[in-house]
C-alpha cells in the first residue's frame, strides 16, 4: 500500500530505517525531539544507496505538541513504539495535547498503530507525577477507547502481547525490552474517522 508512514517519538531511527528499507514504495518519516540520539542512522539514511542509504526516509526534529503544519493530513498510517513520560500519558489518558496533533497529520482512514509497556507497580518512582492509572485491557476497553471515540478515533483492536513477539519487532527498544525483565506489553490499533 503506497503512502506515507510516521513513526512518533522515533528514539535512535531504527525503525523508520527498516520499514523505509524493507516497504520501498512507503515514504517514513520519524519525529523526534531530541537529535543526538538520531545522528547514527541518519547519517546512514542520506548516504549513497549502494552504502545503505535510502530515499524514502526523513527526519524531522520536533515534539509532538509543535508538529511542523506540512505534516498536516499526510500520513496513512502513524506508529507510536513505547512511548515514555508525557507521551504515554496523553496517549493512555486520552488527552487533546497529544491526540489532535496525531489526528491532525493523518488523512481520515489512517491507522495508527501503538505499543507499550507500563506497570503501575513497577514503575511507580518513575511516574508519580504523571499520575498513571493502574493500565490492564479492562481500562483500554472501558476507558480509554470511548473517550478516544469521542475524538473521531475508532479503537479498531487492543491485545496484550508477549516478550518473544517483541523480538520480530523492527524497534531497538523492543529488542531491549524483549530480552529484560518480565513486563506487560500492550498493542492498540486506532483509525482515523
Amino acid at each position: 500500500m503506497p503512502g506515507i508512514i510516521v513513526d512518533i517519538g522515533t528514539g535512535d531511527g531504527e525503525f523508520v530505517y527498516k520499514i523505509a528499507k524493507e516497504n520501498p514504495d512507503r515514504f517514513v518519516i520519524g519525529i523526534e525531539p531530541y537529535h543526538k540520539g538520531l545522528e547514527r542512522i541518519s547519517a546512514r539514511v542520506y548516504k549513497k544507496p549502494t552504502k545503505g542509504g535510502i530515499k524514502n526516509a526523513l527526519f524531522v526534529l520536533s515534539s509532538i505538541e509543535e508538529l511542523p503544519e506540512e505534516l498536516n493530513e499526510i500520513a496513512n498510517q502513524v506508529f507510536i513504539n513505547f512511548p515514555w513520560a508525557g507521551l504515554l500519558k496523553g496517549i493512555l489518558l486520552a488527552e487533546d495535547t497529544t491526540w489532535n496533533p496525531v489526528k491532525r497529520i493523518c488523512k481520515r482512514g489512517a491507522l495508527i498503530d501503538i505499543l507499550f509497556s507500563y506497570e503501575k507497580s513497577r514503575e511507580e518512582n518513575k511516574f508519580r507525577k504523571l499520575d498513571l492509572p493502574d493500565i490492564n485491557p479492562s481500562y483500554l476497553k472501558d476507558v480509554a477507547a470511548p473517550k478516544l471515540n469521542k475524538k473521531g478515533l475508532e479503537v479498531l483492536e487492543i491485545k496484550k502481547i508477549d516478550a518473544k513477539e517483541l523480538t520480530s519487532y523492527p524497534s531497538s527498544w523492543a529488542k531491549k525490552l524483549s530480552y529484560g525483565r518480565d513486563r506487560q506489553y500492550y498493542y492498540l490499533r486506532v483509525r482515523v474517522e
